[in-house]
């Protein structure tokens, strides 16, 4: 961080003994080592906040290419339902002569078909039903095992 060495240290320390004295020594070294501290967290903070920032950037750059992206995606959908509206009016205009026309009185035709219960199931069926309640079989499909 600031590449000071054992050496350099050591010098410091020989220099401020010479300059500062014995008495005043622990008071100076007190003082630097606050002011060290000091220095110390504000260019931590600092590299915190650059950190945080790139971060951010990065962040920003990645969500505008997304965005990029998505809106390139809407107008490529757009397109489709475009192209899809055209052939449905294209579709609708070239329909063959042969087509039936559109009419709204047309009442929708119902098919009844009739089929019959066979005899031995249907009567086996209603005797099995009609029983009470204490008699009824214990598994789901007991009585078409016991009709056949």
């Amino acid at each position: 961080m600031l590449n000071i060495g054992m050496t350099e240290l050591l010098v410091f320390g020989i220099i401020a003994l010479l300059v500062l004295g014995p008495e005043k020594l622990p008071e100076a070294a007190r003082f630097a080592g606050k002011w060290y501290s000091k220095a110390k967290r504000m260019i931590s903070n600092v590299q915190n906040d650059i950190d945080r920032e790139l971060r951010l950037s990065e962040l920003r750059e990645q969500m505008q290419s997304e965005m990029k992206r998505i809106q390139e995606l809407e107008l490529k959908m757009e397109a489709q339902i475009q192209q899809l509206q055209q052939q449905s009016i294209l579709a609708n205009e070239q329909q063959p002569e042969n087509a039936i026309p559109d009419n709204k009185n047309n009442s929708p035709t119902y098919l009844y078909c009739e089929q019959k219960i066979p005899q031995v199931f249907a009567s086996n069926f209603k005797r099995k039903f009609v029983a009470p309640l204490g008699s009824a079989p214990v598994q789901p499909f007991d009585f078409i095992q016991e009709a056949v």
